[in-house]
């Protein structure tokens, strides 16, 4: 076994860095307070805020476990300031942010593995960011409370998609339970280069983003590394990205957080504009074949179109299809269709219906035909 002051030499290192931007966000706090009456303009133009609320009614109509009905509700509250705005210094961006879900469970009736819903996690209401963002030049500097996924292993086109791995491949979700994704977040550092073309990332976070305040220095750390390459072809443009992650964890929390194991992934999309309608597609792919994982591949595409309605220029329509390899099940494999419309009722209110046919939910049940009504409304 190594040494363990090698082993966690890592989650020291993030959790350093993560006091340091609280106690930046200390002394921010203690500026605004003696801040003069001539500064408060300048102060009140740097804060900036959001509020997303989503209501949900999920009904698995036939297939899985059983039938039934569940309802979901989610809420998001955030405030960034942003110190070049005030005056003080540029690229610099202080984010936090809450989230509180109630959650109707529809995997109970749907008994799949990836999840139909990306909204679905634990009752929870909860600290979900806390960061600071420094930018200089082509660099840029995250380090505090952050939810990976946002940057790492993320596919813009697959976005409206309900399904939760079109969001973030299940290989990772499923593997290692602990990871810093929606609706967790964990403490870590993490930092980009771009140039011509090219993006580089590089982030390390504590290994239980379940519990991320709960002795952090002893909870495993998972290292992300991908490459980005954007750039145009024919009528459109694509974004390549490659990329990977090692999940280090110790052995009394294996079973609840993951085990040690490793990924890869790659994703693409081609975005372009055709007689007034903007295209979208994506195609993902994710490796996971360390024997410990009980989902060791997946792979996802989809196409959306937006704009193709002159009447409503801001719905969108999709459609897509995510399959998971999995061990020791009756099956190999689940499959997800999916397809939807996102109809704008008013500014900043959204009705998305959805519609899902899973092919033998966790590799084990009978094929499943699920319903989704979403509600979304979102300020800023």
């Amino acid at each position: 076994m190594n040494n363990p002051y090698k082993r966690h030499r890592a989650r020291r290192l993030v959790c350093l860095g993560c006091l340091g931007c609280l106690g930046c966000l200390g002394m921010l706090a203690s500026t605004c307070l003696s801040a003069s009456t001539a500064d408060a303009d300048s102060l009140s133009k740097a804060f900036s805020w959001n509020l997303h609320l989503s209501l949900e009614g999920i009904d698995n109509f036939s297939g899985g476990i059983a039938s039934g009905a569940v309802g979901n509700a989610t809420g998001k509250a955030g405030f960034a300031f942003n110190t070049g705005r005030a005056g003080w210094w540029n690229g610099g961006r202080f984010v936090t942010e809450f989230l509180a879900i109630q959650n109707g469970n529809p995997e109970n009736y749907v008994g799949d593995t990836q999840g139909v819903n990306a909204f679905t996690g634990l009752n929870r209401g909860a600290l979900y960011k806390l960061y600071y963002r420094q930018t200089i030049d082509n660099a840029t500097l995250r380090a505090g409370l952050i939810s990976a996924n946002d940057y790492f292993d993320s596919t813009g086109v697959a976005g409206d998609f309900l399904n939760v791995s079109y969001g973030f491949g299940s290989a990772m979700g499923v593997n290692v339970p602990g990871a810093s994704s929606y609706p967790f977040s964990s403490l870590g550092v993490m930092g980009s280069y771009s140039a011509d073309g090219w993006t580089g990332m590089a982030g390390v976070f504590e290994g239980d983003a379940i519990h991320p305040f709960m002795d952090p220095a002893h909870r495993g750390n998972m290292i992300w590394l991908e490459a980005n390459r954007n750039g145009s072809l024919g009528d459109g443009k694509y974004t390549v990205k490659v990329g990977g992650w090692r999940n280090r964890q110790l052995p009394q929390y294996q079973a609840t957080l993951g085990n040690d194991t490793s990924g890869v992934y790659t994703t693409g999309e081609y975005r372009w504009t055709q007689d007034g309608m903007d295209w979208g597609s994506f195609l993902e792919f994710e490796a996971a074949p360390n024997p410990v994982n009980v989902l060791p591949w997946y792979m996802g595409a989809g196409l959306r179109l937006r704009h193709f309605w002159m009447a409503r220029p801001g719905d969108s329509v999709g459609i897509g299809m995510a399959r998971a390899w999995l061990r020791d099940a009756p099956y190999n494999a689940e499959t997800d269709f999916e397809g939807y419309y996102s109809a704008r009722l008013i500014h900043r209110v959204y009705l998305q219906t959805d519609l899902q046919y899973v092919v033998h939910p966790s590799a084990t049940y009978p094929d499943a035909l699920v319903g989704i009504m979403r509600l979304h409304v979102g300020f800023s």
